[in-house]
């Protein structure tokens, strides 16, 4: 029998994740995201009957099941989230309130001005782009404060879009079954290379922002990778889930979001151009060409890591390159092949 431990005691926890700010006139606007959410102490039935669903579709044996990363992963989908918390933002001593409340899912996303002189006068340069501390906490203080770094983006350079799964990170995600076994059994594994890659366009100014399919409960797990392979520090946009009925079936499906995230970011920054970096294996090609067309020339270059398993069309391809700047749309199957491709954009 598979034993599914809860949390000692119910607990509700607050969680930052990486903000960024943008110029706007005399200000800069700070965009600010994160969750609260209540880890329950005892599973319910109807927990315990998904995650047994879940070992059966992975072949799971009942020692990975009782594993101490198979526990860890799916605690965070256990979680429920905290519904019209109010967050406070503290920068520099002064409070600020953000006017959008946590949502039914627990989640928070919004954004607030601070005065650009006083921004500028305390950001310290990390990587070679200034940013700022801030302390997220609730109103009411039940939670306990939270430590968050916002990225401060100039008004013009270069943004990098870069996918996750089977792009920077092995996911396989065309194989369901590998798919979760890889997030919830097995540590997660980089893909060779791409982080010196990624660490030279940042040492030429880019700036990361790092959209994904994957569910937000995987933010944790998902950034002790990117600690241990030294990516790039960057803005984190992920898939919004709440644990129902189809539990499997909404882990599986790579459901739509992903294009608006990117459109909300080139929107949210006008005057910086983006790099769109993907893989051929899921919905990338389709969703980057789309960008290019709607934004034009701001979209400087598309690069696709090709999956054996699942080539990229050539038409799409040939539509790609008709709609990218200068032609700038390119496959590559390793991190080198990439950064050769890259050197137009980028002088290595």
């Amino acid at each position: 029998m598979i034993k599914i431990r809860g949390s000692k005691d119910s607990t509700t926890a607050l969680m930052a994740y990486p903000a960024f700010g943008y110029p706007s006139g005399a200000y800069w606007r700070i965009h600010v995201s994160g969750v609260i959410s209540q880890n329950p102490a005892v599973f319910s039935m109807r927990q315990r009957m998904m995650i047994r669903m879940l070992g059966g579709v992975m072949q799971a044996t009942p020692d990975q099941m009782q594993g101490e990363m198979f526990q860890e992963r799916i605690k965070p989908f256990m979680a429920e989230g905290d519904h019209r918390q109010p967050i406070l933002v503290t920068f520099n001593g002064k409070k600020y309130c953000l006017k959008k409340r946590t949502r039914r899912n627990g989640h928070f996303d919004d954004s607030f001005v601070i005065d650009r002189d006083e921004v500028d006068s305390v950001a310290t340069s990390v990587g070679g782009t200034p940013q700022i501390k801030l302390l997220i906490s609730t109103e009411d203080q039940t939670n306990q404060p939270v430590d968050c770094v916002a990225k401060l983006y100039p008004t013009r350079g270069i943004s990098v879009v870069s996918d996750i799964d089977d792009t920077i990170k092995d996911s396989m995600v065309i194989d369901r079954r590998e798919l979760l076994v890889n997030t919830f059994l097995r540590e997660f594994r980089s893909v060779d290379g791409m982080s010196d890659v990624y660490r030279q366009w940042e040492a030429n100014g880019a700036g990361f922002h790092y959209v994904s399919s994957s569910p937000w409960q995987l933010f944790q797990s998902l950034q002790q990778m990117h600690s241990i392979h030294d990516f790039p520090n960057g803005t984190m946009h992920l898939r919004n889930f709440r644990l129902r009925d189809q539990l499997l079936k909404r882990i599986i499906l790579r459901r739509k979001g992903k294009a608006s995230e990117i459109k909300r970011l080139m929107e949210y920054m006008p005057d910086r151009d983006f790099i769109l970096v993907g893989d051929s294996g899921e919905k990338d090609p389709k969703i980057y060409l789309k960008m290019a067309r709607h934004f034009g020339d701001r979209v400087k270059g598309v690069f696709i890591r090709e999956i054996a398993e699942r080539p990229l069309e050539t038409d799409l391809f040939r539509k790609l390159q008709a709609s990218t700047a200068a032609g700038n749309c390119k496959k590559f199957s390793t991190a080198k092949e990439l950064a050769k491709l890259s050197s137009e954009i980028f002088v290595q």
